[in-house]
């Protein structure tokens, strides 16, 4: 059998299969994550939901005074899906509003906070420069919107992409490219000192800091960007990779931060409680900066463990239907458990969890635990075939 003939019958024999699964349980594959699959969750809507929706409401709709969220909780009980649900969630929000902008930033592999303004500088892209190069080409107020820089270079930056867009946008275009290569920090050239009038490259946390600054407020002041939302995921890891003396550079480079921008900023830090806590020791000045705590615990009660069930069982269902395949297919609504199924599981894994000093069962853990019984149901169901 030639391998074209092999893949052919492989996916005859996946369609077969899922049309089985579709026609017995409304479903086309497991609907339970494993453990090492971050992506892809549906959001169970909890307590926390309530606060955070509240923030990000006053933050739109006040004067944008910088908000800054915790995202509390133990490894596994949902903190990056929140963020993911977030995430999502404001990209829809402002879809048409492109003076907002939502930022997700993962730590890197040798973390430093350099990377984060990176990231932040990044997804403004040579465009956001573009368009402050045309707003302070028709003001009539621009030598007093650029002095709201406080940095002379970012002042001397800021006039260089003006007279570009006097001269054109192809040479407008070549300013803004110098010009992100130094906000980026990267090598200062013969090309940015002679084009940019700059002389000095952004070599520091407290310079990007300030140029990052420096260029919100003025975009705000032009009417081109109303908030930032920035999304730090698993910030326990700089601790975990960092000595004490980085990481406290580290923190303390997000304080800084969190002081240079007192609106249009809209942080959610997610962390560990343990994290949370060595960063207050190591940094007690982070404490002020960080009230806003919004803890996820695990599932402490039976009720809760079948709601988390249903829910993705049902998200997967509705995938399922609107798929063009199964439109001709009958579907089924089986349950793959029933409730007193998911009372027994959720009572083991409590004991289990007991024993090692965690009250109730992690996410990460129970759905773990539904994907391989759910895989072990379908190859049952497939042997019989």
């Amino acid at each position: 059998m030639s391998l074209r003939e092999r893949i052919q019958r492989s996916k005859t024999t996946h369609t077969q299969r899922q049309r089985v699964l579709f026609e017995k349980y409304g479903l086309l594959e497991n609907p339970f994550p494993a453990a090492g699959q971050p992506f892809g969750h549906p959001h169970l809507a909890t307590d926390i939901d309530e606060n955070i929706e509240n923030c990000i409401d006053e933050f739109e709709n006040g004067t944008q005074k910088t908000q800054v969220l915790v995202i509390e909780g133990t490894q596994g009980v949902g903190k990056t899906n929140l963020l993911n649900y977030y995430q999502r969630e404001l990209a829809d929000l402002y879809q048409d509003d492109k003076t907002f902008y939502i930022i997700r930033y993962y730590p890197d592999p040798e973390p430093s906070f350099d990377a984060i303004i990176r990231k932040i500088f990044q997804e403004l892209e040579e465009n956001h420069l573009v368009k402050i190069a045309h707003k302070l080409r028709d003001s009539t107020k621009r030598l007093a919107i650029i002095d709201i820089a406080k940095g002379h270079e970012m002042r001397l930056v800021l006039h260089s992409l003006w007279q570009a867009a006097e001269k054109g946008e192809a040479h407008l275009k070549q300013v803004s490219v110098l010009a992100m290569e130094w906000l980026l920090g990267l090598r200062l050239l013969k090309q940015h000192k002679e084009t940019l009038g700059v002389r000095f490259r952004l070599d520091t946390v407290e310079s990007k800091t300030q140029a990052l600054r420096d260029i919100i407020y003025v975009s705000v002041e032009l009417g081109i960007l109303r908030g930032i939302f920035l999304l730090l995921d698993e910030l326990e890891k700089q601790h975990d990779s960092l000595s004490k003396t980085p990481a406290i550079r580290y923190l303390s480079a997000i304080r800084a931060l969190i002081d240079a921008l007192p609106t249009h900023l809209f942080l959610m830090l997610a962390l560990t409680l343990e994290a949370r806590r060595r960063y207050f020791t190591m940094l007690p000045a982070m404490a002020g900066r960080l009230q806003n705590v919004n803890t996820l615990n695990p599932i402490e009660k039976a009720n809760q463990a079948l709601e988390l069930y249903q829910l993705y069982l049902e998200n997967a269902r509705i995938k399922a239907k609107t798929d063009k395949r199964t439109w001709e297919w009958k579907c089924g609504n089986y349950h793959l458990f029933s409730e007193h199924d998911i009372s027994l599981r959720f009572q083991a894994l409590s004991a289990r969890s007991a024993n090692i000093g965690i009250k109730g069962i992690i996410h990460r853990d129970f759905l773990n635990e539904l994907h391989e019984s759910t895989q072990a149901k379908f190859r049952e169901i497939f042997e019989e075939l």
